[in-house]
């Protein structure tokens, strides 16, 4: 997501800076860039104090990356070429990143828990994981239609709390979850989540809005 907001903020930076010749056509580059600069610099102390917390962190990349724009327009757009350059690399590099993702993405979903009792191995693990509750990290299974599932648990030291899914990215050979952990007085005694995802890579990393990274599924002693 975070890559996605910067590459807006690209976008938006771009965009004001054109905007600059429909308003006041003459205007120095360092003036206009100042224009860009500032309402990316305006943008970022927003998110910092306006919204803040981990909600105001998507909007503060957008704004890094209207300044990047600024940056890079004052460093190199002082003529026509330079701005004809900057404009279409940065038009194709966001289509391309844009192609390469959709293309790669990983299709993933939460699985109801409703449909997590059943006599096969999925079944019994998220049985299990409410009598022994000591039981804290991940584990894979393949499901239906060869579609596999992580089933992460968060330990009994944990108890209370509900998991929510931000992303599921997939780099090389591997397969990156990010989570969000947060108090509300969940029933269960080892709080669990099933992801099903059309395919996993041999290395998952999972990691918490705190910077908690989760390991394959252990017991505490």
């Amino acid at each position: 997501m975070f890559v996605y907001m910067f590459l807006i903020g690209l976008l938006i930076g771009l965009a004001i800076y054109a905007l600059t010749y429909l308003f006041v056509k003459a205007m120095d580059n360092k003036k206009r860039v100042l224009v860009v600069a500032i309402i990316g610099g305006l943008s970022l102390i927003g998110s910092l104090t306006v919204i803040g917390g981990f909600e105001g962190m998507p909007f503060g990349v957008l704004s890094l990356g209207i300044l990047a724009i600024s940056i890079v327009l004052a460093l190199f757009g002082q003529s026509s070429l330079g701005k004809k350059l900057i404009y279409t690399i940065v038009i194709l590099f966001i289509i391309s990143y844009s192609a390469l993702i959709y293309f790669n993405q990983v299709d993933y979903w939460i699985v109801k828990k409703t449909q997590y009792s059943g006599g096969d191995d999925f079944g019994s693990y998220t049985e299990q994981l409410q009598t022994d509750t000591t039981i804290q990290g991940y584990e894979t299974f393949t499901i239906s239609e060869g579609n596999k599932a992580v089933i992460l648990s968060l330990g009994e030291e944990m108890a209370g709390n509900n998991i929510e899914v931000l992303d599921v990215e997939e780099y090389g050979n591997t397969t990156e979850i990010k989570i969000r952990t947060f108090y509300n007085n969940s029933v269960e005694a080892n709080p669990v989540i099933a992801i099903g995802l059309n395919r996993v890579q041999s290395e998952i990393i999972i990691t918490d809005t705190d910077g908690r990274i989760y390991e394959k599924a252990t017991k505490d002693d």
